[in-house]
């Protein structure tokens, strides 16, 4: 299942606004409040769709519908009173291919009519052979800002018993998503292999993926005396197993979010066995990838989840200049500017250029203060040409700020000596 276009009409902050995803990753980029969560929610509702035709496994709370806040207002003033009106016409219409078979569904707001279930449907035919080896169902995940994964209470952790595999999905497009399930998961498989004492080939799958996906990430059990999972990884030149609630908040957001994706996977295509995480196809959102990563993570992340989960649609969305010059050379990744509208091109720019070219920030190289002061400097030196009295009152407030801003230069004399020649340099020409 993958999604090849969008278009959005009276959605949160857009009116009418189109765009294209790649089938591998796309990567959204723009100001905040330019509709990077908004874009991510609306492919959830569309998601959906999807899960929505599973009605016997699946609750009302697993699905993301559409809510007041998703309807674009508009803000208005009749005579002197502001006011904020709701549009009731709402819709999304996305490009939706499924199974070799590519279709444009319309999807409106429980307002108005619905005009297509296709993807409803489609997912109850489906449903309607889930018992059949050659069924294989797509993995589908939201993963939002809040998604740090939480430490559980004291509780032990419950084995699972045998279930559909559509379960899969729950929780699935909830962005602050739940660890115990996963946690169940892995404790039952790995109980299993030592009661059967064979290799349970999705739980080696999933372990794989964990250790693919994480640097220096060495091994992946549970651990019976921690009643959780326990990751070995490498500290100062050592292999170290550390249990996951001690993990620093970057390793237990990435692990959390890897293992969720394959442990899912595993649960709706066990038929796959050991080829579960290469083989299982589907779509996965990443609102803000770069959350608690360090810097060097960052420029690895994408790269690593397309080579750990070579099927997967990714769509992410991000403020990090290291994300963004991560893609450059693939072919797979889009890189989509929410404010131009369209795809701009990767190129090969250092980080200064991509924040300054890219995310528009001034002199990305020069600090806030530096830049201050240089402001600061241009309004002083161009009042001080207009005025032939050093003591103007407005030069002296000038001066002043001009001053303050310089303090964490006051140690470097050639700094504070240009200052002085240029003023001083003005003041004689006047005078003469």
């Amino acid at each position: 299942m993958k999604i090849n276009k969008l278009e959005l009409l009276y959605f949160r902050c857009f009116k009418e606004y189109q765009l294209e995803l790649s089938d591998r990753f796309t990567l959204l980029i723009g100001n905040n409040g330019k509709g990077k969560t908004a874009i991510l929610d609306a492919l959830a509702i569309i998601l959906s769709e999807f899960i929505e035709g599973f009605p016997r496994v699946i609750s009302s709370k697993d699905l993301r519908k559409f809510y007041d806040d998703d309807c674009h207002f508009d803000f208005l003033a009749f005579g002197q009173t502001p006011l904020r009106e709701r549009h009731h016409f709402l819709s999304l219409k996305p490009q939706v291919e499924i199974n070799q078979e590519t279709f444009t569904c319309v999807l409106f707001d429980r307002y108005g009519p619905r005009y297509s279930r296709t993807i409803t449907e489609l997912a109850t035919r489906i449903s309607e052979k889930v018992t059949e080896l050659q069924t294989l169902l797509p993995i589908l995940a939201y993963y939002g800002t809040g998604r740090l994964w939480k430490e559980l209470d004291d509780s032990e952790i419950q084995t699972l018993s045998p279930d559909s595999r559509l379960v899969g999905y729950r929780d699935c497009l909830n962005p602050a998503s739940n660890i115990e399930q996963l946690f169940r998961w892995f404790k039952t498989q790995e109980l299993a292999a030592l009661q059967k004492n064979e290799t349970r080939h999705v739980l080696e799958a999933v372990r794989n993926a964990i250790i693919e996906m994480i640097p220096e990430a060495k091994g992946a059990k549970w651990d019976f005396d921690w009643d959780e999972i326990l990751i070995e990884t490498e500290v100062q030149g050592m292999t170290q197993p550390i249990p996951f609630h001690l993990l620093s908040d970057g390793y237990r957001n990435m692990i959390g979010m890897v293992a969720d994706i394959a442990y899912r996977m595993a649960t709706l295509n066990p038929q796959l066995e050991a080829d579960v995480i290469k083989q299982t196809e589907g779509i996965v959102l990443i609102d803000e990838i770069d959350l608690h990563l360090h810097p060097k993570w960052q420029r690895e992340v994408v790269g690593r989840l397309l080579n750990t989960f070579p099927k997967v649609q990714f769509v992410a969305s991000s403020h990090s200049p290291f994300i963004i010059q991560s893609l450059y050379g693939r072919d797979d990744c889009l890189l989509w500017d929410l404010e131009k509208a369209c795809p701009i091109n990767i190129e090969s720019e250092s980080i200064e250029d991509i924040a300054e070219d890219q995310q528009h920030v001034d002199m990305p190289q020069k600090s806030k203060r530096y830049l201050d002061m240089m402001a600061a400097a241009e309004a002083y030196y161009r009042r001080l040409h207009q005025v032939n009295d050093e003591s103007d009152q407005e030069l002296l407030q000038l001066r002043s700020r001009l001053d303050e801003l310089s303090i964490p230069f006051s140690d470097d004399p050639a700094f504070a000596a240009q200052l002085k020649f240029e003023r001083d340099s003005v003041l004689a020409a006047k005078n003469k």
